[in-house]
């Protein structure tokens, strides 16, 4: 009996104890977001959950300045590209049932994207090694054609001629251009709008009410959030869009509540079938054997030693990042209604208090933009491998740019001289002068030292 009630007694206490450490976890995170997103600017909603409970469930700042309302966290927000994890689940649901094949080509479905020098099919649009090169660059005079009604073909239009950047399969290279592809050879399979074959098996079997490829009927004018652009330090609402300009690869709208449903029926397995969901996760390779860091429409990464799985979308005024934690059981969705929102970093750092490993998280900290200037430029990795990245300044902060991954642009924060931090990874990056004192290149260290060599 004594030894029983000791045994209890421990479970009582770890319990409490656990629950001290999470509720210290929580304040901290609430005091850190408190401070990121000011109560009169543009914001973000947040949830987080833990062991498929919602643990925290907080919206910061503003949904619109003018007029003047705060934002709730019922409010729905274009989520941009975490948008492609619902049509690739959309895509192998299809494959489930024998209508389509991953080995098909893309010519099957689709009979006016021509026919390229090699194959490209359903496996290789899904897992982003297709080739194609991405479309979804528009300038600040191009901004028209976001408000422009366009059928599926008319996007793919824009790039159908353009010639095929390597031969599918051989490498990985983050392309939007995939994804309408996708969404037409789903409507000619199922004589559904992606619109429609989302609602009916997707978003209303999880009860996901505020979800829709663009705004449903039931959606109130009241809940839409205005996203934000910056230039100079000055707010201004992101140009007008409608849903069938981004269709399939970024133009879902949902909440963050819809989006922890949506996790929760990924890691359950209900509704969304074993099959579909080994297929999103599982990391796929180039042909030859190397990993992506992508399965199909997540990245596949690691956080303080434990694997992660997310996604995250940049959109003309909105910022999301959705991450999930299996071994842990943690979910950090963010949506912010600013452009290059740092919501990737934020959602690492709030996991990483969650675990008891947290990582540096840096306040915001200004330099001035005649400074900034000095930095911008591509750079080329020294060495075997063949990278590049740009530095560019965006609302007077350096952003760092992969032209084969765009989606992950970063904000580069300054720590020191010449010594700016790439705040979600945890990695600095030392620039270097020359003897006019001008910037040549920079060093990052992961693990080794990486010299990139300022080119342009």
């Amino acid at each position: 009996m004594i030894k029983i009630s000791f045994l209890v007694f421990s479970l009582l206490f770890i319990t409490l104890s656990n629950a001290q450490d999470e509720s210290k976890s929580l304040q901290i995170i609430d005091d850190f977001l408190t401070e990121e997103y000011p109560k009169k600017e543009p914001g973000a909603a947040v949830l987080i959950a833990k062991d498929g409970r919602i643990i925290y469930e907080k919206a910061f700042g503003l949904v619109s300045i003018k007029p003047k309302r705060k934002l709730k966290t019922t409010m729905v927000f274009q989520i941009a590209s975490m948008s492609k994890q619902f049509v690739s689940a959309a895509i192998l649901q299809l494959v489930e049932q024998g209508k389509m094949k991953l080995s098909d080509s893309i010519q099957q479905y689709v009979s006016y994207y021509p026919s390229k020098k090699h194959k490209i099919t359903i496996h290789h649009l899904l897992a982003q090694t297709s080739g194609i090169p991405n479309y979804f660059d528009v300038d600040d005079n191009e901004f028209y054609l976001l408000a422009k009604e366009h059928t599926p073909e008319e996007l793919i239009n824009y790039y159908k001629d353009e010639p095929l950047l390597f031969e599918p399969g051989s490498k990985w290279a983050y392309s939007n251009s995939n994804y309408p592809l996708l969404g037409a050879a789903l409507e000619k399979v199922t004589g559904l709008s992606l619109k429609e074959y989302l609602r009916v098996h997707i978003f209303e079997p999880l009860e996901m009410n505020s979800t829709g490829l663009w705004y449903t009927k039931n959606t109130k004018r009241k809940q839409i959030v205005t996203g934000y652009n910056s230039k100079k330090g000055i707010l201004f609402p992101a140009p007008k869009m409608v849903g069938s300009a981004l269709y399939a690869p970024g133009g879902i709208v949902s909440t963050t509540k819809d989006l922890f449903l949506w996790n929760e029926a990924l890691k359950n397995k209900t509704s969304i079938s074993k099959y579909v969901v080994d297929q999103l996760i599982t990391e796929k390779t180039t042909y030859d054997g190397k990993g992506t860091g992508y399965g199909y429409g997540f990245f596949l990464r690691n956080l303080q030693g434990t694997k992660t799985v997310q996604h995250g979308g940049n959109l003309f005024g909105f910022t999301t990042n959705g991450m999930y934690l299996p071994k842990e059981d943690i979910y950090v969705c963010i949506l912010a209604n600013t452009k290059f929102d740092r919501t990737n970093e934020i959602s690492n750092y709030i996991a990483s208090l969650l675990m008891d490993k947290p990582i540096e998280i840096f306040t915001k900290k200004e330099i001035s933009a005649e400074i900034l200037k000095e930095y911008i430029g591509i750079y080329e990795l020294q060495g075997e491998l063949e990278r590049t990245f740009e530095i560019k300044v965006f609302d007077n902060r350096l952003v760092l740019s992969d032209p084969k991954n765009p989606e992950a642009d970063a904000f580069l924060t300054p720590s020191d001289k010449d010594i700016f931090l790439l705040k979600a990874v945890g990695v600095a990056f030392k620039f270097f002068r020359n003897d006019k004192n001008e910037i040549i290149g920079y060093t990052v260290k992961q693990g080794e030292n990486y010299n990139f060599k300022k080119v342009k």
